[in-house]
């Protein structure tokens, strides 16, 4: 999805939106916020992660996160999901397809395959945003190895696991060094 096109739908929630809609807007453009802040924090304190990353490249990436999300197919599906009924709807299957279909970030785009390095980087900043949420900065870690490592949806490689384990072990490090 373009910018333009992204800009467009916000506009139109934010002239006759109802208060759902508003509520899921601000939601997501919070967690962007909060995704380009932990890979800022990320590139300062873990700079080696980034060795044969185009970090400019990937400076794009996170600006272009989580795009899809004010596409038609996928933000009033999510909103009505995550902030009227709570409801798993056919629609939101179909939403959540389209978004991980168009967001490599996401093990399901890969489907078991190996995910390459600047992706799961990104995928990183996606799920260590919800330890600036929190403030607790060792929840990627609890979200990984309680959640996401046995989530069968995600099939991960072995050579994906690996490298997110070496990354986590790494965030780790730095969380404990700077306690």
């Amino acid at each position: 999805m373009n910018l333009f096109k992204a800009l467009q739908v916000l506009n139109m929630i934010n002239e006759g939106g109802v208060d759902y809609q508003k509520e899921y807007k601000d939601y997501v453009v919070a967690h962007k916020e909060r995704v380009e802040e932990y890979s800022t924090w990320l590139l300062s304190n873990c700079p080696d992660l980034f060795e044969g990353v185009d970090v400019e490249d990937f400076k794009e990436l996170i600006k272009e996160h989580d795009a899809s999300k004010f596409s038609e197919e996928e933000f009033e599906p999510y909103a009505k999901k995550w902030h009227l009924d709570g409801i798993k709807t056919p629609e939101y299957e179909a939403a959540w397809e389209h978004h991980y279909m168009n967001n490599e970030h996401h093990p399901e785009y890969w489907d078991g395959e190996d995910m390459p390095l600047i992706y799961i980087l990104e995928m990183i900043c996606d799920w260590g945003s919800f330890s600036l949420k929190s403030g607790n900065m060792k929840e990627l870690s609890e979200f990984y190895y309680n959640k996401a490592i046995n989530d069968p949806e995600k099939n991960l490689s072995d050579a994906t696991k690996e490298i997110i384990e070496d990354i986590i072990s790494r965030i780790d490090s730095v969380i404990a060094r700077d306690e």
